[in-house]
């Protein structure tokens, strides 16, 4: 009997233990909470880890609490050492549940690859850039990512800054719309145009024309002088320019195969309508299909490489372009290169005056979330290089 009470004894005494080092845990982290340790552990699967507090930065701490930005610190693998209210506040998880998570698990699953090759090496001055981070309760959150290093060893900690640019990203969108709205409104006053050309002007022209030749084939040249013979030809000619002229631009204000084609089909029209203007041989190299876009926005490249290809015949010296389509990195780009003279693109691009046909296409590509880049040098060709956001090339 005295055995069997040896044996029960210890029971209380591992019970008082499990339960003073269960506060201990709980002072523990308080003391974290309020920065009054100088160090605590995260468990990792090849072992504990031992990650320290100075104690001179605790005040540096207590400022980054009241930031309007959000404030993470990483430690070398990615996991989170700590974050202000702010950041908690913007992803709605509280700081507690941050701690010891890898921030990278917090980044938009496809932007991921984007974020650790930015935090590889964020550079003397850190490095600067959008991602979208999830939200506890769906969603994700726009933001600018500042990274810095922390210290010059190898191995240091990241301190990131998080700015909410949802805002940014509204006014934005905002502004694309309104900008489609113009381009769409352009487009139908176009459209409108070039039926009044064909169908208003030019069947007057027509007419004015058959009736001169009707005149004309009539037994008059007894009753004209030759002058007044030869005026009747003149007007004639004179007629069927006007008709020529009418006819190029009601095709050219609003070609009929961008309604309802595709970019492609209609990047191969304007081929054959550039060499029968201007004699212009324009090679089309389609690498990938970007067909699936919104009309405003197919109609504005299409006149965006219209002019560009207008460039060429008027300033570089050759008769030869070529346009590419494709897709790179995650961006569908349009290329349009000659090998004619070349520019100084570095001094003409800031110059309006010089570039003005060029800036305006520039502009109005970046109202649309597309963006264009002159790369060129005397005697060495040029490169315009269109790029526009994967999301507005999808299905």
């Amino acid at each position: 009997m005295p055995k069997k009470n040896q044996v029960q004894q210890p029971v209380p005494d591992e019970t008082e233990g499990l339960k003073s080092r269960l506060e201990e845990t709980e002072e523990t982290l308080r003391a974290i909470q309020e920065y009054m340790v100088d160090a605590f552990v995260v468990n990792r699967e090849n072992g504990i880890q031992v990650v320290t507090l100075n104690e001179s930065e605790i005040p540096y701490r207590m400022m980054v609490e009241s930031m309007n930005e959000g404030a993470v610190t990483l430690i070398p693998d990615g996991t989170i050492f700590y974050c202000n209210s702010r950041f908690s506040e913007m992803i709605g998880i509280e700081s507690e549940k941050l701690v010891s998570t890898l921030f990278q698990d917090l980044i938009a699953p496809e932007e991921r690859t984007a974020f650790e090759r930015i935090c590889i090496q964020p550079g003397q001055n850190g490095a600067r850039s959008e991602f979208c981070l999830k939200r506890a309760a769906g969603g994700c959150l726009p933001v600018q990512l500042s990274i810095y290093q922390l210290g010059t060893e190898e191995k240091n900690a990241l301190a990131i800054i998080a700015t909410d640019i949802s805002e940014r990203v509204r006014t934005g969108e905002k502004i694309r719309s309104l900008a489609s709205e113009l381009a769409r409104a352009e487009q139908e006053e176009r459209h409108r145009i070039s039926q009044v050309l064909h169908d208003d002007l030019q069947q007057r022209l027509f007419a004015i024309k058959a009736q001169l030749s009707f005149l004309k084939d009539m037994d008059l040249k007894d009753q004209l002088s030759a002058a007044a013979y030869l005026e009747l030809d003149q007007v004639q000619a004179s007629l069927s320019e006007s008709i020529a002229i009418t006819r190029n631009l009601s095709i050219d204000l609003s070609p009929i195969v961008l309604h309802g084609e595709g970019l492609t089909e209609a990047l191969t029209w304007l081929s054959f309508r550039m060499k029968e203007q201007y004699g212009l041989q324009m090679d089309l190299e389609p690498k990938a299909d970007l067909n699936h876009l919104d009309d405003h926005l197919r109609i504005l490249l299409f006149q965006s490489i219209r002019e560009l290809l207008f460039n060429v015949v008027k300033h570089a010296g050759v008769m030869q372009a070529k346009v590419t389509i494709e897709k790179v990195d995650e961006r569908g780009r349009i290329t349009v290169s000659d090998d004619g003279q070349g520019f100084d693109a570095g001094i003409i691009m800031k110059d309006s005056y010089a570039a003005h046909g060029l800036l305006i296409i520039q502009e109005r590509l970046s109202l649309l979330g597309c963006s264009m880049k002159m790369i060129s040098k005397p005697g060495e060709g040029t490169y315009a290089v269109i790029e526009v956001p994967i999301e507005r090339v999808s299905a």
